[in-house]
């Protein structure tokens, strides 16, 4: 018992407020907001019911106690912070490989302080929630139940219109990838820190990552794919960081230094493993290409990787010249070729190519929306795997080779 409720009029209470998340939620994707006005919902009436609900809990509804202990709170929050401080400087090494964009939010004074409002009194009013539900219902005890909770958090944290849209395989990846594993990963992060100190711990973690997207005048401009490398990594590589650290804290584990190490030990595969899938997927400015036929031969051989730095604006271009070898991409296929002529028309440049080892030019000029880079380096023979896993989509070459 805590207080003067017993542990299952605890359980009613969160029960209850789980349910009005739910409630909220629903009204929030029905045709109720859309009357109200899509504006006077989010920066009126939202905040307000999340503002209100805190209210109620600081000062009406019984407290509970975080599962953790009292003495380690402190520490607690330092971890939180410390994890919210890695995870914006993963973004802002990802914005100096990527680049960096202005922020598309109103950053007046007016806007900002509305930014606060509106982010601060959801994030509050929803880890009040999140705190009193996980602690009322003793933590991981329940693992079922604490695995729900991720879940409920994770969902009412993305607009039904956002799913709505998702139309084929590539949109469903991409929204995966960048909204719901990151968002999934956030909120389990947020969860073991509510229950080990209670609600200040996620506002302090949460609110870091928020305050720099609603405030900062510029951002990482980070595909889709380094998001959900970095928004999945770093919350769960902080959340397996402060599991076992809290649980050697309070002596609930033995040899912890040898776990410790064996943790650590792994770090550096994790981080080449990461850096590689970056690579491949084209994160970084030089990207790989497996090349499948002998169009350019002798340079390139069938089964060769060739190393291509990106062409990414006008500027680059105007840099290329006759004998560059370039990769452009004509329907679904990636062609390597080298440019045999810079022709200037009065919309711009255009370019004539022809493979090394073939009889005629390309039928058609490569235009500059077509670009996708320039030759920089040859890796022989270690593209055959990737090769004979796309044989299928060879016959396409056939058009293009002469």
């Amino acid at each position: 018992m805590i207080g003067e409720l017993t542990n299952t009029q605890y359980k009613k209470i969160a029960n209850g407020l789980v349910l009005i998340i739910l409630l909220f939620y629903t009204l929030e994707n029905s045709f109720v907001a859309k009357y109200i006005g899509g504006t006077l919902f989010v920066y009126g009436v939202k905040p307000l019911f999340y503002i209100l609900i805190a209210m109620i809990m600081a000062w009406k509804v019984p407290k509970v106690r975080s599962c953790g202990k009292l003495l380690h709170q402190s520490t607690v929050y330092t971890w939180a912070f410390n994890c919210g401080v890695i995870y914006i400087v993963a973004n802002i090494l990802g914005g100096v490989i990527q680049g960096f964009g202005k922020s598309p939010y109103n950053l007046t004074p007016l806007g900002m302080i509305t930014n606060i409002w509106t982010v601060g009194s959801v994030l509050i009013g929803r880890e009040m929630i999140r705190a009193y539900v996980i602690n009322s219902h003793k933590g991981l005890k329940s693992k079922v139940f604490f695995g729900v909770v991720v879940l409920i958090m994770t969902f009412t944290n993305i607009r039904l219109a956002e799913i709505k849209g998702l139309s084929d395989l590539e949109t469903w990846t991409i929204f995966m990838a960048e909204k719901l594993i990151p968002e999934l990963c956030h909120n389990l992060l947020a969860t073991y820190l509510v229950m080990y100190a209670g609600p200040l711990a996620s506002i302090l973690y949460l609110g870091m990552i928020e305050a720099v997207m609603w405030l900062s005048p510029i951002l990482p401009n980070i595909n889709w794919l380094g998001k959900g490398v970095i928004g999945m990594l770093i919350p769960l590589l902080c959340l397996v960081y402060i599991h076992t650290q809290y649980l050697s804290l309070t002596k609930k584990i033995k040899m912890y230094k040898e776990k410790q190490e064996k943790l650590i030990e792994w770090v550096p595969f994790t981080l080449i493993t990461i850096s590689f899938i970056w690579f491949v997927a084209g994160v970084f400015p030089i990207y790989p290409s497996a090349i499948a036929t002998g169009s350019m031969q002798p340079l390139i051989d069938p089964g060769d990787v060739i190393l291509l730095e990106k062409i990414k604006d006008m500027e680059d271009v105007k840099r290329l010249k006759v004998g560059d070898v370039i990769q452009f991409k004509r329907g679904d296929i990636l062609i390597t070729h080298r440019i045999i002529e810079v022709v200037e028309e009065q919309n711009g440049f255009v370019f004539r190519t022809k493979g090394d080892n073939n009889s005629v030019e390309d039928r058609q000029v490569v235009v500059p929306e077509n670009l996708k880079g320039i030759l920089k380096g040859i890796v022989p023979k270690v593209g055959y795997l990737t090769i004979l896993l796309k044989s299928q989509d060879l016959s396409s070459l056939e058009e293009v080779e002469f």
